[in-house]
């Protein structure tokens, strides 16, 4: 074939590619990312998000954000667990709608709309009026949930997971670690078991056990100390404890544990114990403080028993 005729159709096959390219593939990939966006329950940016009011079966309460935290305001007010509040902001800033039902029928009340189940309020930066979503009843194979979205004239349904995430109460919201540090400041680490009171020091970096002299431990399990009381959580609190700290075995605890800074100040200091019976249980106590923890488990077990050595 003439090397001319060559070159032409080279260049046909190249802007043939190019136009596919450009005015099929990238438009196809652009109306699915548009439609996607045209499904989302609320097409709002989950960093701006600013407040969730929150109303269920398990009563009524209100999560505000300060800063990079999530704060629990209603019905107490105390530290928000992280984990759980972004999972219900996720799913109001990234949930999708599967069908909807439009017109908006006469009598919503059949489709648990009038008396919703859950009802949330969302207040999002740089919109006057909240988000008001209502959480209605099951559609008939029971695998979808509807939902309106403030005055809207339609329906929407959504996958039934959407409700797990809101049937919550303030306890599954709030906070439950017993301390609150950052695993770098600290530079010393107290601990007594068995009636035995050991000491380690951080130096370069490197954990080194101080006291008894006469003993050996892996830094390892320094580490994992620090780690498993930075991530300790209770699994009951009681702000008022109905019985006396002996009841919970806090009066003689049968371990402690204490985080010291590079000034030798504490961090956090705290004592383990176990109420007597049958079926016992465990419990935590913060220095200077008479709140009681109840833990799921005996938390003494992961204090580490250094080696003897001769």
């Amino acid at each position: 074939m003439n090397p001319r005729k060559i070159a032409i159709l080279s260049v046909l096959l190249l802007l043939l590619g190019g136009f596919y390219y450009f005015f099929e593939v990238r438009r196809s990939a652009s109306q699915k990312a548009k439609a996607e966006i045209s499904k989302k329950v609320l097409n709002i940016d989950a960093e701006q998000i600013e407040r969730i009011g929150l109303k269920n079966s398990k009563g009524v309460l209100a999560l505000e954000k300060r800063g990079e935290e999530w704060f629990l305001v209603q019905p107490i007010t105390t530290l928000a667990d992280t984990w759980a509040v972004q999972r219900i902001v996720d799913t109001f800033a990234d949930g999708s709608w599967e069908r909807e039902v439009t017109p908006l029928p006469e009598d919503v009340a059949g489709f648990g709309i009038a008396e919703p189940e859950i009802e949330v309020m969302l207040s999002v930066k740089g919109i006057s009026e909240p988000k008001r979503v209502l959480v209605g009843g099951e559609n008939p194979a029971g695998n979808m949930r509807y939902i309106r979205v403030n005055q809207e004239e339609r329906l929407l349904l959504v996958r039934t997971h959407f409700i797990d995430v809101l049937d919550k109460n303030a306890d599954d919201l709030r906070d439950k670690r017993i301390i609150r540090f950052k695993e770098d400041t600290v530079a010393k680490v107290v601990w007594r078991i068995d009636n035995k009171s050991f000491e380690a020091e951080r130096k370069e970096n490197k954990w080194a056990l101080m006291e008894p002299a006469a003993a050996k431990i892996d830094q390892s399990r320094i580490n994992s100390l620090i780690w498993r009381l930075e991530g300790l959580k209770f699994k009951k609190i009681l702000e008022k404890p109905d019985h006396p700290f002996s009841y919970y075995g806090l009066e003689k605890p049968s371990g402690a544990a204490r985080l010291m800074d590079q000034e030798g100040k504490s961090i956090a200091s705290l004592i383990f114990g176990a109420s007597k019976g049958p079926t016992a249980s465990f419990f935590a106590k913060a220095e200077g403080n008479d709140t009681v923890y109840e833990l799921s488990y005996d938390f003494v077990n992961d204090l580490p028993r250094p080696e003897e050595t001769e």
